[in-house]
């Protein structure tokens, strides 16, 4: 894995489903599935550029859940880490009365939600350059990075790299390697 780039492996931010941030939450699924249909890469995320197409920032599938629940945002307001248990997610789905309204509420709720609104900034070690290595990103996912990396050559964003595709990668490597006799 060391010897495998992350350039080789991402998606130029060409390529990627990219959003602006006024577009609406409904927006950015028409874009998705507009995308879905073009025969692209299946993405469920969109990168967040300026009229320039500089890379601002990304909406993720997470990002997306729970701003159509805001509830979730109280189930982890005193929450400090670590992981969450089946009874600590049960209790907060009865206390929260998460995802109990009717989807017509979330449509109209989301149709007026701006990019701006729910985007997600990465954090400095949410980004890799494209000479850092496959191992690298690897250790970023495990550790738990909020997904997908942002991938960068120098200080300009050139691509991104999906837990997926990483992978994918490494099944191949797998399936390549000659079992023992």
């Amino acid at each position: 894995m060391k010897d495998i780039l992350v350039k080789t492996v991402m998606i130029p931010l060409s390529n990627y489903v990219t959003i602006k941030t006024d577009n609406t939450l409904y927006d950015v699924f028409q874009i998705l599935e507009k995308n879905k249909t073009a025969g692209n890469h299946a993405h469920r995320d969109a990168m967040v550029v300026d009229d320039n197409g500089d890379f601002k920032g990304k909406v993720t599938m997470l990002d997306i859940f729970k701003t159509l629940e805001p509830n979730y945002n109280k189930l982890f307001k005193n929450y400090e880490g670590g992981t969450l248990t089946k009874d600590f997610v049960m209790n907060g789905v009865r206390d929260f009365n998460l995802w109990l309204e009717p989807i017509h509420n979330l449509c109209e709720r989301g149709a007026g939600i701006k990019v701006s609104e729910i985007m997600n900034t990465p954090e400095e070690y949410e980004y890799l350059q494209e000479d850092d290595s496959l191992e690298k990103a690897l250790h970023e996912y495990v550790i738990g990075v909020h997904q997908p990396l942002i991938v960068k050559n120098g200080d300009k964003v050139t691509g991104i790299l999906r837990f997926g595709d990483l992978f994918e990668v490494v099944r191949d490597q797998m399936l390549s390697c000659p079992l023992p006799k």
